[in-house]
């Protein structure tokens, strides 16, 4: 039997459902070549309708069922049918393939010399599946955004409501997503890319020597097609980085504080070089956001709410660039490695060091002293080659994970506060907050003080903690303390204190619950540091 001859069908479907330590999520372009997408396919995939439904999108996938049996199709249907901004869970690539069969030979409405013509999601997909490990559950959920909206699709919306998925875009749906660690916008990337930023400079020719000629003649070949300049409209100009950097944080801050952003720095021209290098006005303003200052030392008058909102991103530098790809972002490789050591080794890991997989080399090409400069100032995640494979320098960010009250404390007591700039903090303490909160969802009718089980879980679970290698101490007193503060018959409350291994030093953590708050149940985490 010939696949030629359509005797067999490949139709890959997601496979078994299994917990997946750091969930992704992806939002990009996905052109497809042939018009809409294999909508129909998932409204045949009743567990991946059930996933999207439990984000609050329920209306939506009852009508895709609806379209699939036969209804007919309004024009309010087209979004729906072509998959905006519907978040998609997917544990393979050949998920993907299935649900958008011609994305990597589409083409997009922006093109850039350097950052080509196809969208770079469907290979930051590829890339995120690549470091999956022989049965390892690897799970990421993408969201299509509809090209003429521009760089505004990946930017939250100031009259976004939570409560009413008809107002949300779809960076707010990204937040919907309850176990969602880690964002990555690798389209908007894309879009940041100056349109005539090339990386060898172009060849400029001596103008010709004027000459006169007689009335009539002909001074054009008809070699070339003249065209006019209505023909070619000016490229969009690129967003500057308050109005990225800043949305995205503090829509982190207030949603999410248990994400994180994977964002790459733009590129621009570099003044008596042929190659571009990172836009140093991003750099310059990213760190003004973090609260340093010109030697990248933390500036006390600069620390504040901003500071605060900055440790939700993690930039990275540079883009990647391969045999099989003319320039792409590598989010993809980026999060899927941070998955993957998070589910084999454990989330409080980092990925540096460990190689990517694939040919794909960084690109433009840093030296050493380039990589050390951007990690010191501002805080970047750095993509350097070793031995034909490119692999991430250090997890850094732009800004300390402590709150703006913490590091004025380290500042006048002139302690350092370099390892509070690891990701892989940041990473542990999001997981820390998810994992509190779902312990605290399933125990939100046992608020009896005189009820042992809400103790017996929380010591289960830094007991299991410390068995793993995450809390140092050869004692189980060493690794963490647990008191229940003053409780009545609607509230329970715990200080715990933990060590943890690698490389903090303590984490002060106040578990709430509480019953009767204005007539709703409510769980908060709230995470100190010290």
């Amino acid at each position: 039997m010939l696949l030629a001859n359509k005797r067999i069908e490949i139709d890959a479907r997601a496979q078994a459902a299994q917990a997946a330590t750091l969930e992704v999520v992806m939002l990009g372009h996905c052109p497809a070549q042939a018009g809409l997408p294999n909508w129909a396919r998932l409204a045949a995939d009743p567990s991946v309708l059930e996933e999207i439904a439990q984000l609050g999108l329920g209306s939506a996938c009852a009508r895709l069922r609806e379209l699939a049996a036969g209804a007919s199709a309004s024009p309010e249907d087209e979004r729906l049918q072509a998959l905006y901004d519907l978040p998609l869970p997917l544990r393979s690539f050949g998920q993907f393939q299935s649900l958008f069969p011609g994305a990597f030979a589409a083409d997009t409405q922006y093109r850039s010399l350097l950052g080509g013509q196809r969208a770079w999601l469907p290979l930051a997909v590829q890339d995120f599946f690549e470091n999956a490990l022989p049965g390892q559950a690897l799970k990421l959920w993408m969201i299509r955004v509809d090209e003429r909206q521009g760089s505004a699709a990946f930017l939250p919306r100031a009259e976004a409501d939570m409560l009413d998925p008809r107002t949300l875009g779809p960076f707010e749906r990204a937040l919907l997503i309850p176990r969602a660690a880690i964002l990555a916008l690798p389209d908007l990337e894309r879009l940041q890319i100056p349109a005539h930023l090339a990386d060898i400079a172009r060849l400029r020719l001596a103008n010709p020597v004027p000459s006169f000629l007689p009335c009539g003649a002909q001074s054009d070949d008809d070699h070339r097609e003249r065209r006019h300049s209505e023909e070619m409209p000016a490229p969009p100009a690129t967003l500057p980085a308050g109005e990225i950097l800043l949305p995205i944080s503090r829509a982190l801050a207030r949603l999410r504080p248990d994400m994180q952003c994977l964002l790459s720095v733009p590129l621009a021209a570099l003044p008596g070089s042929e190659l571009p290098g990172a836009d140093e006005r991003f750099l310059a303003f990213a760190g003004r956001l973090a609260g340093l200052d010109d030697s990248g030392a933390l500036d006390p008058a600069r620390l504040g709410r901003a500071t605060d909102a900055a440790r939700h991103l993690q930039l990275l530098y540079p883009y990647l660039r391969g045999p099989d790809r003319q320039l792409g972002s590598a989010v993809g490789l980026v999060a899927g490695m941070q998955a993957a050591v998070s589910q084999q080794y454990g989330v409080w890991r980092s990925i540096a060091g460990r190689p990517l997989p694939g040919r794909s080399l960084p690109w433009p090409p840093l030296s050493q002293h380039a990589a050390t400069q951007l990690r010191q100032q501002p805080g970047v995640t750095v993509l350097l080659q070793r031995k034909s494979q490119a692999l991430v320098d250090d997890e850094r960010l732009c800004a300390p994970c402590l709150p703006a009250a913490a590091l004025r404390q380290l500042t006048a007591a002139r302690r350092d506060d370099e390892h509070w700039r690891s990701a892989e903090v940041m990473r542990f303490m999001g997981w820390l907050r998810r994992e509190l909160q779902a312990l605290g969802e399933r125990l939100v009718f046992d608020t009896d003080a005189r009820d042992p089980r809400p103790q017996l879980a929380l010591r289960s679970f830094f007991s299991r903690l410390h068995s793993l290698g995450a809390l140092r101490g050869q004692r189980l007193d060493d690794a963490y303390t647990l008191t229940q503060s003053a409780s009545d018959d609607a509230r329970l409350a715990f200080d715990i204190e933990i060590a943890p291994a690698y490389p903090i030093d303590r984490i002060r953590i106040s578990f709430l619950q509480d019953r009767d708050s204005d007539g709703r149940t409510s769980t908060e985490v709230e995470v100190a540091h010290g």
